[in-house]
């Protein structure tokens, strides 16, 4: 008596042995299951969590909440330490902290609903736990997405920071420029939109730009950064409460970044050249 079912034999006849079992893993794998499961009997953890698939629930627990942040950070990091390692230039350090209020910042930052801010001085970038909260409360559709714009945003802080622009600021800062500065801080912070693009579409999410919900919460965020207590030693450079471009500024260079995610859509002295503010 054959083992083989009588209604598997036309298939092996035509197919072959591979290629019944190469149709076998692929229904399996339609079904759901993982073949590798099937095989050794064990299960597969599930894949981290990413912007997108990590959304917290708008049930979620104050912990779930708190954990997107880093998801972001990390997509965020390993996108511009590719870019870095491509040009032969070290990516420099930096380190995300979810802190549970804004007492818990360093780098003499203090202020109600800041929610992120990048500092420079101990290259950190700080993720307020209670201001996310207090966000998602009053913009439930667009508040995720934000807090990952501004994340992103943050982290190409920090790679303006490693280029040296800070300290370019710095220099004009000592030559009693005010409308040097002004126009420098303009184009640094229409540059941080374009890097926030560049992780967005790295990241696979729609034009966050475009999103009236998620712009919203971007905006009321940008609002209170204006009461920031800063207590830092003269040359420290606190890029997210420089003076803010137009709108329509950064949405033109967030466009840049998002149809082409390179640093080349980003250069500072395009953005400069062509005097959007």
């Amino acid at each position: 008596m054959s083992v083989i079912p009588a209604g598997l034999m036309p298939h092996i006849k035509r197919f072959g042995w591979s290629g019944v079992v190469a149709l076998g893993v692929v229904f399996v794998m339609l079904a759901g299951i993982n073949p590798v499961t099937l095989i050794s009997g064990k299960v597969s953890p599930p894949p981290p969590p990413t912007s997108i698939t990590g959304v917290p629930a708008a049930s979620a627990t104050a912990e779930q909440v708190a954990a997107y942040p880093t998801v972001v950070g990390g997509e965020a990091e390993l996108m511009w330490r590719r870019f870095f390692w491509q040009t032969a230039i070290r990516f420099p350090r930096v380190t995300l902290k979810v802190v549970e209020n804004s007492s818990g910042f360093g780098c003499g930052l203090a202020g109600k609903d800041l929610t992120v801010m990048y500092c420079p001085q101990n290259r950190v970038v700080y993720a307020d736990a209670d201001a996310y909260q207090r966000l998602r409360t009053r913009f439930p559709l667009g508040a995720d997405y934000a807090m990952a714009y501004l994340v992103a945003e943050a982290y190409g802080h920090h790679v303006q920071w490693a280029l040296g622009i800070f300290t370019d600021l710095v220099t004009l800062q000592t030559q009693n420029d005010p409308d040097k500065v002004r126009a420098k801080e303009l184009a640094i912070d229409q540059q941080g939109a374009c890097y926030a693009a560049m992780w967005t579409i790295t990241a696979g999410i729609d034009e966050l730009n475009d999103n009236p919900a998620v712009m919203a919460a971007v905006d009321a965020v940008e609002a209170n950064r204006g009461n920031a207590i800063i207590n830092l030693p003269l040359g420290i450079v606190v890029p997210e409460v420089l003076s803010r471009a137009s709108s329509a500024a950064r949405s033109t260079w967030y466009g840049k970044g998002y149809a082409i995610p390179a640093p080349g859509s980003c250069k500072l002295d395009k953005i400069e050249s062509e005097g959007l503010v």
